[in-house]
């Protein structure tokens, strides 16, 4: 198995944010701005150091928990630093996004980085469709017009028009065309079967984020059932899931981080215990992100322990491995792709963190 470093890029006094969207502009300070960026692409030099195979970037707006609204500027200001990984775009919330000038930037970025590039695509959650004014009802018929879109403006040779429900173009002509020909590895990031049915029908890889194994394997079946009657297997580097990690030195540490979080972030947002472990356990069942900050925030520590391990990866170095093991084993996970940049762990421990991971994790999970 392979590790993904998340370049979240987050703003080092997120833990005083409102547990609201959007976070107003106010709570930011241009100089820890500056230094915060400054400290997320460190840690993504770091985790190439210690052994991660790809860096990824995906496209957020209006908060700075993840603050990547403009996520190819970003990766490539990590490309220039980051020498080997897999840059992997992971990626453009496509409905918001006019999809040739994300043809364009994708075929840049990977002239930039000389063939690193990985490409995926999101369809978004309903608060990023506020951000530019969409209608939902339109997210899913433009996330696969847009696919669509892109995917012919990088590898058709010559100029074409377009004439879609959602998307009209006289002429496209992208520039410049993708190192790697015909195109970058390609992925779907979704929760949803026309989704995943779409990755398969076009031979891409399939993407699934923070939900628990037993989720995930019920719909990478599928995919692969898809895949079989396309004519094709995909392989393990084409299965990706993305999940929040906590790593101590061991299981005690990462509970008492745990609890320390928890009474922080519970008096912050002022949910009981109870409502957040519901919140937590319907959003599991929609198939949506719930913020890691709303579940450690409730429930009796068994509890928190008990949702924090389904949805992500949480403890010392042999219990990680075994929830990473899961993935591969249920789901067909070649890549985790890795939140560490969690509320209340300050730069310094995330840098301790990744090197944690490299010297007790990477070394196990590639021989899986």
């Amino acid at each position: 198995m392979k590790a993904s470093y998340l370049g979240a890029m987050g703003y080092s006094g997120k833990h005083n944010f409102p547990a609201t969207w959007p976070v107003p502009p106010a709570y930011d300070d241009p100089a820890t701005s500056v230094a915060s960026y400054q400290e997320g692409i460190e840690e993504c030099e770091f985790a190439e150091e210690v052994g991660f195979e790809w860096v990824s970037f995906s496209e957020h707006h209006y908060s700075g928990r993840i603050a990547t609204g403009v996520p190819a500027v970003m990766a490539a200001s990590v490309a220039e630093r980051c020498k080997r990984v897999k840059i992997a775009m992971l990626g453009h919330v496509l409905p918001l996004n006019n999809p040739v000038r994300v043809a364009e930037e994708l075929g840049l970025l990977d002239n930039l980085t000389n063939g690193r590039l990985i490409i995926g695509f999101l369809r978004g959650t309903a608060t990023e469709d506020q951000t530019y004014t969409m209608d939902p009802s339109e997210g899913r018929g433009r996330l696969m017009e847009g696919m669509d879109l892109v995917l012919k403006a990088l590898t058709e040779p010559q100029p074409f028009g377009w004439e879609g429900r959602y998307y009209n173009f006289r002429t496209v002509a992208v520039w410049p065309r993708p190192v790697q020909q015909p195109l970058p590895p390609v992925f779907v990031a979704t929760r949803s079967d026309d989704s995943a049915k779409y990755a398969a029908r076009n031979k891409l890889g399939l993407g699934v984020s923070f939900v628990p194994p037993e989720m995930m394997g019920e719909l990478a079946n599928k995919y692969f059932s898809w895949c079989e009657d396309a004519g094709w297997t995909p392989t393990p580097d084409e299965v990706v899931f993305r999940g929040n990690i906590y790593l101590g030195e061991t299981d005690k540490q990462a509970e008492e981080w745990m609890e320390r979080a928890k009474s922080a972030v519970a008096a912050r947002i002022g949910s009981t215990p109870a409502q957040n472990i519901t919140k937590a356990a319907q959003a599991a069942r929609a198939g949506e992100q719930f913020d890691l900050r709303n579940v450690i925030a409730g429930g009796p520590s068994g509890d928190v322990a008990g949702v924090a391990s389904r949805m992500n990866f949480f403890g010392g170095p042999d219990t990680v491995v075994r929830q990473i093991k899961e993935y591969r084993d249920q789901c067909g996970v070649g890549v985790v792709d890795l939140f560490f940049q969690q509320p209340s762990v300050s730069h310094k421990e995330v840098m301790q963190e990744i090197d944690l991971f490299g010297r007790e994790v990477l070394p196990r999970i590639k021989e899986l």
